[in-house]
């Protein structure tokens, strides 16, 4: 009898996932499902709570497909919807806190300012004009605006070098600190320390560094074999090694000479080799948005995208979307079914996910406040 319940269960993952020799490592599905589940964060379409969209991310939190939602300017409508959404996410019935997460940097990338009633923060390159006390005061502002609608996790700061002043998405958008080191990391840990006064998550991207390149990956790969420096590993080291490295984003960076190609795509060694070996990072990895055309396109998928992220070496995959016209795509179940059963067929560790999903608990622990669930 033993011997049949353990064929049947073998036998059921490999239905899913393979043959039946690959299926080893997957004795139970949902437990590894709950794994790949606390290393997704996802978007979706919608701007109220009634919204389909926001019910599917919804369930997708609270059946633990997922560990995070991504709120995009997209889904903010007017404050009070906003807060109403944040506000259920943060108290979903759920094993542990999700991010709640957002891209506010300040300048032309943020979300939240005179559109939902709210101060608007300047650029990275204007804030470092100024003095650092300035900087504290407006990060400050910034922290508790975040806090006030819930969210505990900011997708900054940017910490490229400004290497490329026609550079498309940070020279040209002002998003970096400058082209010193010194003065990025020294700005850059002023954004992190009043986050972490509201018990904000921060993220430094874009790993191994955007700031030269003269392509912007939402629109095909950047390739910065021939434009980018060691110098640019400089403000990562310095906050990783003051202990402010929360998490960190790796961008859809190539570079054949240093780490290969894709850095968030498996063959690269962007993550183990320069974040892991050479910086000793420890903390979270996470992924730029899989949505993007760097990665995903006519002849790869962003479920795709992610078990090859999960391969390069990703804590954490954020996919906003599956593509641009299926609005009504359930992301987060799409991306948990690939990675589960690209671990049901040994083609990624269940080790590995493991590995992440503690790290990301870790994180979670350390910064976010004990989970309350709401009774709705």
């Amino acid at each position: 009898m033993r011997k049949f319940i353990r064929f049947t269960a073998v036998a059921a993952c490999s239905f899913f996932s393979g043959p039946i020799v690959m299926a080893a490592d997957c004795p139970d599905r949902q437990a590894t499902s709950q794994l790949a589940g606390a290393m997704i964060v996802a978007g979706f379409f919608g701007t109220k709570t009634s919204d389909p969209g926001f019910q599917r991310i919804l369930s997708d939190l609270e059946r633990g497909l997922i560990g995070g939602v991504l709120i995009l300017g997209r889904n903010i409508g007017n404050r009070q919807d906003l807060d109403q959404m944040t506000r259920q996410i943060s108290a979903c019935k759920c094993r542990s806190t999700p991010f709640v997460a957002v891209d506010e940097e300040g300048g032309t990338i943020q979300r939240l300012g005179r559109n939902v009633g709210l101060e608007e923060t300047p650029s990275a390159s204007k804030i470092a004009q100024e003095s650092v006390a300035s900087a504290r005061k407006t990060y400050g502002s910034l922290a508790q605006k975040l806090s006030s609608l819930h969210f505990n996790m900011n997708l900054g700061p940017v910490v490229d070098l400004d290497r490329n002043p026609n550079n498309p998405v940070i020279g040209r958008l002002h998003r970096s600190f400058g082209s010193d080191a010194t003065t990025v990391a020294t700005y850059a840990a002023t954004f992190i320390w009043e986050h972490r006064k509201q018990r904000i998550i921060t993220v430094l991207k874009h790993f191994p560094g955007h700031g030269s390149s003269s392509v912007d990956s939402h629109d095909g790969v950047a390739d910065v074999t021939h434009s980018w420096s060691s110098d640019e590993l400089k403000p990562f080291k310095r906050l990783i090694d003051l202990g402010l490295a929360d998490a960190i984003m790796v961008g859809h960076l190539a570079n054949t000479t240093k780490w290969g190609g894709v850095a968030t795509q498996s063959g690269a060694h962007a993550i183990d080799g320069l974040l892991r070996a050479e910086l000793r990072y420890e903390g979270v990895v996470m992924t730029d948005d899989l949505a993007m055309r760097a990665v995903t396109n006519n002849r790869n998928s962003a479920s795709a995208a992610a078990i090859e992220a999960i391969k390069a070496g990703a804590d954490v995959v954020i996919v906003s979307r599956l593509n641009d016209d299926d609005q009504a795509a359930d992301v987060g179940s799409n991306i948990n079914e690939a990675i589960t059963s690209a671990a049901c067929s040994n083609e990624i560790g269940v080790a590995a996910l493991k590995r992440s999903a503690k790290r990301v608990d870790r994180l979670k622990a350390l910064w976010l406040r004990p989970h309350r669930r709401e009774n709705r």
